[in-house]
C-alpha cells in the first residue's frame, strides 16, 4: 500500500471515529435531558391553586343564595345561582366559590374549602346571577364567594426527605390540621402548618417532614411536602413523597 493510500485510510478512521465520539456525546446529551425531563414535573396544579383548603381570615359577607331554576342544595359545572349582597362585584367579575369549614385551636379565622369559580352574569335588584365556570366537586347553597386571583402552576424536582431536623434558625413549624378528621395523611394529601409569610414562607417552596419524636428517638425524615399557599401565619401545604404516613403534629422543615 502506498504512503498517500494509508495517510487517507488512516484519516477516514480518524474522522470516524471522532463522528461516533461525538454522536455518542451527543446521544449521551439527550439522555442526560431525559432524566431531567422525567424527575421534573407539576409540584403544585391548578387544582391544588384552587381546590385546596386555607385560613380565612374573615367570613365572606357575599354568598350564594339560591339556585337559579328549582330547589337544589347542591350546584356543578354551568349551573346558575343567585348570589349577594352585591356590594362592589360588577358584571364579569370573577369569584372563587369558598366552603366554609371549621376553626383550628391557636388559629384566627376559619377553614376555607375551595370548591371552584363563577363568573357573574348580570346585577339586577341587588343580587346577581353568576354561572359556575369550573367546580371542585359539590357547590352549596350557602357557600361563600371571594374575588378570584389569578395563580401560577409551579414546576420542579421532588427533593426527597434525607436528612436530620436541624436546630438554629431554620424555619420549622408543625401540623396543626387534617381535613375530614383525619389522623394522618399519604401522598397528594394537604395540610395545614403553623407557619407563614410572617416567618417568611413562600409557595413553591418545599419542606421535610419530621415524625414527632417517641421514645425518647431523635424526629426521623417522614416525607417532602411543598408550600402551595401561604398566609399570614399559617400556609397549606402538599405531600409530594413519604417514607410512612404523615400524622398530626408532625415537625415540618424548610429545607
Amino acid at each position: 500500500m502506498s504512503k498517500k493510500r494509508s495517510y487517507t485510510l488512516v484519516v477516514s478512521i480518524l474522522a470516524f471515529g471522532l463522528a461516533m465520539g461525538a454522536a455518542a456525546a451527543a446521544a449521551q446529551d439527550q439522555s442526560d435531558k431525559a432524566k431531567i425531563s422525567r424527575n421534573t414535573y407539576a409540584l403544585i396544579t391548578e387544582t391544588d391553586l384552587y381546590c385546596a383548603f386555607f385560613v380565612l381570615d374573615k367570613e365572606p359577607a357575599t354568598r350564594i343564595l339560591a339556585p337559579n331554576t328549582g330547589e337544589r342544595l347542591l350546584l356543578s359545572d354551568a349551573d346558575q345561582f343567585y348570589g349577594g349582597p352585591v356590594g362592589e362585584w360588577r358584571e364579569g367579575q370573577i369569584f372563587q366559590i369558598v366552603e366554609i369549614g371549621p376553626s383550628v385551636p391557636g388559629v384566627r379565622g376559619n377553614i376555607g374549602f375551595g370548591r371552584g369559580r363563577a363568573k357573574i352574569l348580570r346585577v339586577e335588584n341587588g343580587r346577581f346571577l353568576a354561572q359556575i365556570e369550573k367546580s371542585c366537586g359539590p357547590v352549596h347553597i350557602g357557600d361563600g364567594l371571594v374575588p378570584f386571583e389569578k395563580k401560577t402552576a409551579v414546576e420542579g424536582k421532588d427533593l426527597g426527605y434525607r436528612g436530620v431536623l436541624q436546630g438554629g434558625d431554620v424555619l420549622t413549624g408543625r401540623i396543626i390540621f387534617l381535613p375530614d378528621d383525619h389522623a394522618e395523611i399519604g401522598a397528594d394529601c394537604y395540610a395545614l402548618i403553623d407557619r407563614g409569610l410572617e416567618a417568611g414562607l413562600q409557595p413553591g417552596q418545599q419542606l421535610t417532614v419530621f415524625g414527632a419524636s417517641s421514645g425518647g428517638k431523635f424526629p426521623q425524615a417522614v416525607g417532602n411536602a411543598v408550600v402551595i399557599g401561604a398566609g399570614r401565619t399559617t400556609a397549606t401545604i402538599k405531600v409530594l413523597s413519604l417514607k410512612t404516613i404523615i400524622q398530626m403534629g408532625d415537625v415540618v422543615q424548610i429545607k
